[in-house]
């Protein structure tokens, strides 16, 4: 006997033939029996369904992630800045005047831990922060 495709054992089902019949291999016994479980469950319904305020938690969760990356980005972006501000300041007083231009060098030079701190700090912070959130999630 040829073995039942989905839609024979669907069929069957649907006529009201019981497993135990002996026209059916011990396969198709066993596929039809597989199909009636699988039914019988799809026909129930869960006990419990989502909250009311499901969707809502759902797209404030996805905003408040969207808004850190956003802020991630834009902190990214500022320290960037401060940093091609510091190398424009240093090569425009160059230009203007090598002995200011070294000046300006030297005071840098002699603050860069402080500068340093600032920077470590302020990427830590970023850091953490994000950590946080995906905590949080």
């Amino acid at each position: 006997m040829k073995e039942l495709d989905d839609d024979e054992l669907q069929e069957l089902l649907n006529n009201g033939l019981v497993p135990d019949s002996k026209t059916l291999s011990e396969e198709d016994k066993d596929d039809l029996l597989v199909y009636q479980n699988l039914f019988s469950a799809l026909s129930t319904e869960p006990a419990e369904g989502l909250p009311m305020s499901f969707a809502a938690n759902v797209r404030r969760k996805l905003q408040e992630q969207a808004n850190r990356k956003s802020n991630l980005q834009f902190n990214l972006l500022a320290l960037g800045i401060f940093a091609v501000g510091l190398a424009l300041a240093y090569g425009l007083l160059t230009v203007m005047s090598p002995e200011s231009g070294d000046m300006f060098l030297n005071a840098v030079v002699s603050f860069k831990w402080i500068l340093l701190t600032l920077i470590a700090g302020f990427v830590g912070y970023l850091f953490i922060d994000q950590r946080l959130v995906k905590r949080s999630y």
